[in-house]
């Protein structure tokens, strides 16, 4: 954690037991450019190359998404403006405080109540796809938000929250449900 007078950064590098994903999306990158040059020299030739170039483009995408994580860590800045988070492979976006309503910590998740459009992250990125996925279970407000799994990224949930309550103006309500 880097804290200055005006705002404190955290750096949240994926915990050990999840760092073999990005890993093993480089391997299958790298297998599915092997594919695509044994195809273009086989039978199916030029083709079939092409074919198997296009539909690997995603793969691409993703592998090197994950990839991100191990060269740069995701970064999150809280200050007097919001919190700015700050992906891997993706430039930097703020959510203002006046976009949020409300932040909880619940064992293992940070969960951060916004409206759209999250400080226009992509849909696709961990933070926003936790969030739709788990907001149902956990009977969130309609909307959009950020989710922050403890066990995924190396956070502990009393720091962030800290760092949150420190910048965060007075009605933005802040729940603990964990206790800590």
């Amino acid at each position: 954690m880097d804290t200055t007078t005006d705002r404190t950064t955290l750096r949240l590098r994926l915990r050990r037991r999840v760092e073999w994903v990005p890993v093993a999306a480089l391997v299958l990158l790298v297998a599915w450019g092997i594919s695509v040059a044994a195809i273009v020299d086989g039978p199916n030739g030029i083709a079939g190359g092409i074919a198997l170039s296009v539909v690997g483009v995603p793969v691409a995408v993703i592998a090197l998404s994950c990839a991100g994580h191990l060269v740069r860590p995701l970064g999150v800045t809280v200050d007097a403006d919001g919190l700015t988070v700050r992906l891997p492979t993706w430039p930097v976006r703020t959510v203002p405080w006046s976009e949020m309503r409300g932040v909880s910590a619940s064992s293992p998740y940070i969960l951060l109540d916004c409206d759209a459009p999250v400080g226009k992250l992509p849909r696709t990125c961990r933070l926003r796809a936790a969030y739709r996925r788990l907001a149902p279970e956990l009977e969130r407000p309609g909307g959009d938000g950020l989710c922050f799994e403890t066990q995924v990224f190396d956070v502990e949930a009393a720091e962030l929250l800290d760092a949150i309550r420190q910048y965060a103006p007075t009605g933005l309500t802040i729940t603990d449900d964990a206790g800590r």
